[in-house]
């Protein structure tokens, strides 16, 4: 099947959460794709599916693929996939059934060759990987040399590096008393912009004068207290997201803020990721560099990641991660889009990446 079929095809699914037969419906369908050849493993968790595809029965593989099924909530048309030019318009076109169908394909073409690399396969990554890849590796054991994920940068930039990420609830609570004599209380709220303005002195401010912003960042997402103008509130929180990058790790975040935190607010680990960061030099991404050049005819470059991606779960388990996009636009927009030849580009700097590493 064509690379633009098998996306069309994928994107026909509505494998988002709130379908939940469809999360487990687009995993028979690349189960049966793929078809006999490979040693197999299907997981569900809390409703979510999994595709675990090796070529042997050892969980631990050279080089593991990494893609996600599921996609962002969508309009009906924009399941309906179309092809205008060079462009395949639909829901997850980038991110990521394109991505997902060159891994697809290229596994279903190499089974015969038995070589030590694993697909995994989740759906469950728009909503944080937590019974997807979270799960797979911590509490199934799988693991690899190198892990690859297509599913970020632009314009095929290699992205080696990833901020971690705390999001934390804050609880203060104060004394209740009527607005018109609040020495008598203790506002919450207070003490809770008090808090959040003190951790913001240590956190750049923009404009910060670094273009990539390389540097640890923190926002106040939600801050709801209170009943009345005229009651002191006896109750107030927030949450935050708080993005860091090496030295950091979530430990010394985690640290760091209760200690700011303390006797003043409650700090709650609501979710976490570390830091990804694989060398420019390691073996592995000088061979993916080399071979993403070598298809495209010219010079790549490195980026950063803002957000967080499943390279976190990899980080954490000391595994090195590469990220990197084919070309298109508009994720999680109307019209989300993938370059049709940037997919089979792809598809071959995967399968010469596999020459030079294997």
């Amino acid at each position: 099947m064509k690379l633009e079929e098998l996306t069309k095809k994928l994107i026909e699914f509505k494998s988002t959460r709130e379908n939940p037969d469809e999360l487990k419906n687009i995993v028979d369908f690349v189960d049966g794709y793929l078809g006999d050849g490979f040693v197999k493993e299907r997981f569900e968790k809390n409703g979510k599916h999994s595709l675990v595809v090796l070529s042997s029965s050892e969980r631990h593989s050279k080089i593991m693929f990494v893609g996600h099924l599921d996609v962002v909530e969508a309009e009906e048309i924009q399941f309906h996939p179309i092809i205008e030019g060079d462009r395949l318009f639909g829901r997850g076109a980038l991110d990521m059934k394109g991505p997902d169908a060159v891994m697809i394909q290229l596994f279903r073409d190499l089974k015969d060759k038995k070589l030590p690399i694993s697909l995994m396969l989740t759906t469950d990554e728009e909503v944080g990987s937590k019974d997807g890849v979270e799960y797979l590796l911590k509490e199934e054991g799988f693991s690899a040399d190198f892990a690859i994920i297509p599913d970020g940068g632009e314009n095929f930039d290699l992205i080696i590096k990833g901020k971690g990420v705390l999001h934390l609830h804050i609880t203060a609570l104060g004394a209740s008393t009527h607005g018109s004599r609040p020495w008598e209380g203790v506002n919450a709220l207070d003490k809770l912009i008090n808090f959040y303005e003190e951790l913001k002195k240590d956190f750049p401010q923009e404009p910060c004068g670094d273009p990539i912003h390389w540097h640890n960042t923190l926002n106040l997402g939600i801050m709801k207290g209170g009943q009345a103008a005229n009651i002191v509130p006896d109750k107030a929180e927030m949450d935050l997201d708080i993005r860091f990058v090496e030295p950091w790790t979530v430990s010394k975040m985690h640290t760091y803020i209760l200690e700011k935190a303390k006797g003043n607010v409650k700090v709650e680990l609501i979710s976490y990721g570390e830091v990804v960061s694989t060398p420019k030099d390691h073996p592995m991404v000088v061979k993916f560099k080399k071979a993403t050049e070598d298809v495209l005819k010219r010079e790549v470059n490195f980026a950063v990641e803002h957000g967080a991606t499943d390279g976190r779960f990899f980080s954490e388990k000391g595994i090195p991660t590469i990220i990197t996009y084919p070309v298109g636009g508009n994720i999680h927009a109307k019209d989300e889009w993938v370059s049709i030849h940037s997919l089979y580009q792809l598809y071959d700097i995967f399968r010469k990446f596999l020459e030079y590493a294997l």
